[in-house]
């Protein structure tokens, strides 16, 4: 599997002993990238290829709050490739002890045409993969549903990626925001439905939820673009 480290920073804490989800996200997505470009597959080369990924869901656990005053070594490969999807799965470890774990479901996207394309087999090729027989490695999107609106969120520089999108990791922290402030869940399931764009004006509605909350963003329409659940 490939691995990397990662320091705590004052930023990543939610309080004085433990680390925010959005912060294992934060190194989730940067360990999906690194990999990629270790396999050869860069930014640079994926623009020319007229190809991105794109992240179709994910799944996160915990075993136990995330210290912050120890590193984050984070282990990943990927599980499997087939037709356009991808399974990636990482095991979060600090001092050798699993403290997380996330499958994510990733799709590559045609730039030119605009919609999902087949993994050229030359790629597959070129991953590291790895033997993940436990049944939580399956990626399970979590159930739409109804929820009353908090609040709207408007959609500026720092929440794009380089796809010009709503960033993943951006929108799953902002559902986070819909949790009461002492809400630890244990496992988060996120489907990401429909790209956002810089500038758009989405409403967050979240609800309580059999042990624990379900979130989504939508539009002021009412078609969901993000939702995810969390539980204890």
């Amino acid at each position: 599997m490939y691995a990397h480290t990662y320091e705590i920073r004052y930023g990543d804490y939610k309080d004085e002993d433990t680390v925010k989800p959005s912060s294992i996200l934060d190194m989730v997505q940067d360990i999906s990238t690194k990999h990629s470009e270790h396999c050869g597959y860069t930014m640079r080369r994926m623009i020319e290829m007229n190809k991105a990924w794109m992240l179709q869901g994910l799944d996160l656990r915990f075993f136990k709050p995330v210290s912050n005053k120890l590193p984050v070594t984070i282990n990943t490969a990927i599980k499997d490739m087939k037709g356009v999807t991808s399974q990636r799965c990482c095991i979060i470890e600090q001092s050798g002890e699993v403290v997380a774990q996330t499958v994510a479901n990733w799709f590559i996207f045609d730039l030119e045409k605009m919609r999902p394309a087949r993994i050229p087999e030359q790629m597959a090729d070129e991953y590291e993969f790895g033997d993940f027989p436990e049944p939580f490695f399956d990626y399970r999107k979590p159930e739409l549903r109804e929820a009353p609106l908090l609040y709207s969120v408007h959609i500026g520089n720092k929440e794009i990626d380089t796809n010009h999108h709503l960033n993943n990791q951006k929108s799953s922290e902002i559902l986070m925001d819909a949790l009461p402030l002492d809400f630890f869940f244990t496992e988060m399931r996120v489907y990401f439905k429909r790209a956002v764009y810089h500038g758009a004006v989405l409403q967050l509605c979240a609800t309580e939820i059999e042990n624990g909350w379900y979130a989504h963003l939508q539009t002021p329409e009412g078609e969901i673009c993000v939702a995810a659940s969390f539980t204890k």
